[in-house]
């Protein structure tokens, strides 16, 4: 399966969510069970999905426009 920026993106973050929230006792992310690893994934898809979108449309607007017309 080809992983998309947005999936890379996902496990990234739900990662990062996991280890960064997580007691000391708690499970690492790698120790974790698949099925809390897909609940954290899914939960923090939407948000990843909007920060590429807004990250998408700051970049393309700071990008030089190209000129139409007389060359």
């Amino acid at each position: 399966m080809a992983e998309t920026r947005t999936d890379i993106a996902v496990e990234a973050a739900a990662k990062a969510f996991h280890e960064t929230t997580r007691e000391k006792r708690q499970y690492t992310w790698e120790q974790s069970s698949e099925e809390w690893r897909r609940d954290l994934r899914a939960f923090v898809r939407p948000m990843v999905e909007a920060a590429l979108v807004a990250s998408d449309a700051y970049v393309a607007a700071a990008l030089p426009k190209p000129k139409v017309g007389n060359r």
